[in-house]
């Protein structure tokens, strides 16, 4: 399970509906770079599902375009992933299709930092924007997933890819 805080976004100010805001450049860059990593790794998800804001969804075009990928990966948009509560990403996460075997997650704070904690047991995580984590379960099921199964396997924000 990869969970990604959206890329680098315009300030809000300039916006008179948050879900509008667009990457900036440095957004964008940093998005790619990072597609760029997982397929190198080869650690492409088998699915990416993005919360409806423009940012969020601008970020998981990014990883693909960004990175070269040599195969395309379904994208899907969620309501429930926009001003989302770790519920709700929960949620998300136990009604994903069990023939997908890596997902990647594309949301928001404050709750993509807290849900990652929770998975992850009693951790404190705080995730810059264009953060991605790697967690991993023991679980067989998409639908068993509950918090506090999750190992962290790796952390990475944007900086160390520049």
């Amino acid at each position: 399970l990869y969970l990604l805080r959206h890329a680098q976004a315009e300030p809000g100010r300039d916006y008179d509906d948050d879900r509008d805001r667009p990457l900036t450049d440095t957004g964008r860059r940093d998005a790619g770079r990072l597609g760029r990593l997982l397929a190198a790794t080869d650690q492409l998800p088998d699915g990416i599902v993005t919360s409806t804001a423009v940012r969020a969804r601008q970020t998981a075009n990014a990883l693909s375009d960004g990175g070269h990928w040599a195969v395309e990966v379904p994208l899907r948009s969620s309501h429930a992933l926009y001003q989302a509560q770790p519920a709700d990403v929960l949620e998300e996460i136990q009604s994903l299709p069990d023939e997908l075997g890596a997902v990647l997650l594309v949301g928001h704070e404050p709750a993509w930092s807290t849900t990652v904690s929770r998975l992850l047991g009693s951790a404190n995580i705080s995730l810059p924007t264009g953060t991605c984590v790697r967690i991993d379960t023991a679980d067989q099921s998409w639908g068993e997933v509950q918090f506090g199964d999750g190992m962290l396997r790796w952390m990475l924000p944007p900086s160390l890819l520049r």
